[in-house]
């Protein structure tokens, strides 16, 4: 980016979306309802800075420093209202020791951080990055593992979710589309090769979705429920694995499921997570909120 920035283009806002699928789920799933009331909290500040991106964004340099400024303490001031209370009060500490801006540098950088200072900088620097879109990747390191194709064309950033537009056709799935951990750009990839490593054997890709009762087709069944239980929890979800690497994401399907906005709804997918690391699997990217 250049020393004097100029607005970016006109950018549909997501945010409307996200505030009102949050509060649906959040209605809906009452054992996520303490992530997705936090989620719901931190909306307004990541909307606002996602505004003043996009009228006036900062320089490549000052991203770190922006965001450590302007954003950063409005996280932690919704953390402590709505999050647990161990989390608000790790947050408050974490702001109050003066290292704000190295810690969202080391994140821009790929340095490894604690699920504190992981959640800290995701939440304040994920608007500002999804702001920038294509120019996020000059503040940013490329994701160092997994398969070039998976990394996010924007910021180079590792995949969060996965997840499948509505083809139009009942029986039909359409294309399949990564989602960035860092900067929430979707691109198009591969439903036959595995984002984390490349393999492409179709033995070692599983899928497992809630089922009423039984396996799904010989590759697994994230259930847990009775039988007598009508409908699943969630039917437009499922786990989309890899026995080569052990990795896995959450997958959404919009055509069982129009009103789905993806990366909310991998939030509130916690017991498919859950059989997921009972399976001995481990997601790509912990989403915002650790799981």
């Amino acid at each position: 980016m250049s020393a004097n920035p100029v607005p970016l283009e006109t950018a549909v806002s997501p945010w409307a979306a996200r505030r009102r699928r949050g509060e649906a789920l959040r209605a809906r799933h009452p054992f996520a309802a303490e992530v997705l009331t936090l989620y719901l909290a931190l909306l307004p500040v990541q909307e606002d800075a996602w505004n003043a991106v996009r009228g006036s964004p900062p320089s490549t340099e000052e991203v770190a420093r922006w965001a450590a400024a302007r954003l950063l303490p409005a996280v932690v001031e919704s953390t402590v209202a709505a999050g647990p209370t161990a989390l608000g009060e790790s947050a408050r500490s974490r702001l109050a020791n003066g290292a704000a801006e190295e810690t969202l540098a080391g994140w821009l950088a790929g340095a490894e951080l604690d699920p504190v200072d992981r959640y800290l900088a995701r939440a304040s620097l994920g608007p500002v990055l999804e702001a920038l879109g294509e120019q996020a990747g000059a503040a940013c390191a490329q994701w160092p593992d997994g398969e070039p194709g998976a990394a996010c064309p924007s910021c180079g950033g590792p995949p969060q979710l996965s997840w499948l537009a509505s083809s139009g056709e009942e029986l039909v799935s359409g294309p399949r589309s990564l989602s960035c951990g860092r900067c929430c750009r979707s691109w198009s990839f591969s439903r036959s090769i595995c984002p984390a490593c490349g393999e492409d054997g179709e033995e070692q890709l599983s899928v497992y979705t809630e089922q009423l009762e039984g396996p799904v087709s010989g590759n697994g069944n994230a259930n847990g429920r009775g039988e007598g239980d009508a409908q699943p929890v969630f039917p437009h979800l499922r786990i989309a694995s890899c026995s080569t690497c052990n990795h896995y994401l959450i997958e959404v399907d919009m055509a069982r499921d129009a009103h789905a906005v993806p990366e909310v709804d991998e939030l509130a997918a916690l017991p498919l997570d859950l059989y997921a690391a009972d399976q001995g699997l481990t997601k790509v990217t912990p989403n915002l909120m650790g799981f």
